[in-house]
């Protein structure tokens, strides 16, 4: 199973494809790949129902998030992840590269025995130890 591959794929089908070196995408591009991702997350959040971002942000701080239906959670996670690798192919990102990087960074980190001890203020955060050193990711975006 190659994910990267199969999004340089559908890109191409449709006539999407990017095979340059990384870029900053356009402006109308950015917006709609960020508002795109924001729809995806609100469904996995929200069983399905499409909601807008301010929505969602709200729903969320103040824990309104109603039960989801498994299937529909397993396909809202999928386009999620589905429309995050299309932004970053269209970006010309090499994602495989930078994903080994991030995750033996990520591997490195500590799971929080206290909720004080996360930022995010719950025992199911995983935080940076003080030797913890993030990702160097520079070589592989080089944007002029």
């Amino acid at each position: 199973m190659d994910l990267y591959n199969d999004i340089k794929a559908f890109h191409e089908k449709f006539g999407l494809e990017y095979n340059g070196p990384p870029r900053r995408i356009p402006e109308e591009l950015l917006k709609f790949r960020t508002k795109f991702m924001a729809e995806e997350l609100g469904e996995y959040a929200f069983d399905g129902d499409q909601l807008n971002i301010d929505f969602l942000t709200d729903a969320i701080q103040d824990d309104i998030v109603p039960p989801v239906k498994l299937e529909n959670a397993l396909d809202a996670l999928v386009d999620l992840v589905y429309v995050a690798l299309g932004t970053a192919y269209l970006h010309g990102f090499d994602f495989n590269e930078a994903w080994r990087r991030v995750h033996h960074a990520n591997m490195q980190k500590v799971r929080a025995l206290r909720e004080v001890d996360s930022k995010r203020g719950s025992i199911y955060d995983v935080i940076k130890p003080d030797s913890w050193q993030a990702p160097d990711l520079s070589d592989l975006v080089n944007v002029a």
